[in-house]
């Protein structure tokens, strides 16, 4: 695809960068491009049925308790799996315990990167930079924000 002209290659990466002393750990987390994977291994679970007096048919029952739970924790592998999944950008990174093609491993990812010696604050940064690869965050809402003005300053010239 082109826009403009200029051809758009490959997707959003970023690079994380935790200073220690003089050294810097360097992540990299690019943009997932393809949820299929995770969709496969942890489908959406079904809410369970609840037949109403003077019914044949079983409704979906969206407020049950286990459906809600069963939901939320999806929501929660499906983040963790976004991170592992991104941050598979970083040249030479190996998990000791996150296997990604075993969903049981993937909520250990605060585990792992504090059983490496990464702090609370660390270990945000490595999460503020997946998800500013894979979408939105401050920064880009204001450079957007700046290009959107001086467009419009441009055009009413």
């Amino acid at each position: 695809m082109k826009l403009q002209g200029r051809q758009i290659k490959g997707p959003n990466m970023e690079t994380i960068v935790i200073p220690r002393g003089d050294d810097y750990i360097v992540f990299k987390a690019q943009a997932v491009l393809d949820y299929e994977p995770f969709e496969k291994m942890v489908p959406e679970p079904k809410p369970p049925g609840v037949i109403r007096r003077g019914e044949t048919v079983a409704t979906p029952n969206y407020e049950a308790p286990e459906f809600k739970a069963a939901m939320k924790k999806r929501g929660m592998l499906k983040y963790a799996w976004m991170v592992i999944k991104s941050l598979e950008a970083t040249e030479g990174l190996e998990w000791e315990v996150i296997n990604l093609q075993d969903s049981s491993t993937w909520d250990k990812v605060d585990e792992e990167f504090k059983a490496s010696g990464f702090t609370p604050l660390e270990i945000n940064k490595i999460y503020e930079g997946v998800l500013s690869a894979n979408g939105m965050n401050e920064d880009k809402l204001e450079q957007a924000k700046r290009f959107l003005a001086t467009q419009a300053a441009q055009a009413s010239h």
